[in-house]
């Protein structure tokens, strides 16, 4: 029945559509972690984008499964999987999913780039803090020598 498959197909694009925009939301508390220096947050919302990024990859797993209900393999990708959609659903309903993916896809290019941006910020900021601590550990040995000078002259 293509009503049902139709609906096994949006159900998942919906499900696709939510994660990212899940990452969309944890890449903003990212980018704030970075900026505040805040090494602990940043590690606990990577830990929670992983865990995004495990659901994406069950539902690629899913996917998989449509391709092979339509007798093929590899997934999604290439036009054959396309065509075939095309043909099991209808025109409306491709179009619908057309819509939807192309949503995702400029939502998964918005997150890459926003990444890059906050990788960059993050190597900015951990090369700030590798000189504070040179500065720091100069510092020490600079008081440690000092303070030995001092004890040396009494």
């Amino acid at each position: 029945m293509p009503t049902e498959f139709f609906e096994t197909v949006n159900t998942l694009v919906e499900e696709e559509l939510n994660l990212y925009k899940s990452l969309s939301a944890l890449v903003d508390v990212e980018e704030y972690r970075v900026r505040a220096s805040d090494m602990e947050g940043l590690l606990e919302i990577l830990r929670q984008k992983q865990s995004v990024i495990s659901r994406q990859e069950i539902l690629l797993e899913r996917w998989n499964e449509i391709s092979e209900s339509l007798g093929l393999s590899g997934g999604r990708e290439g036009p054959a999987f396309w065509n075939s959609l095309s043909d099991r659903i209808g025109e409306n309903g491709y179009n619908q999913i057309v819509a939807q993916l192309n949503e995702i896809k400029d939502l998964g290019q918005k997150l890459l780039d926003r990444e890059g941006m906050i990788r960059a910020s993050l190597e900015e900021n951990l090369a700030e803090m590798r000189k504070t601590l040179l500065k720091m550990g100069r510092g020490r040995v600079a008081m440690k020598g000092y303070s030995q000078g001092i004890a040396s002259t009494y």
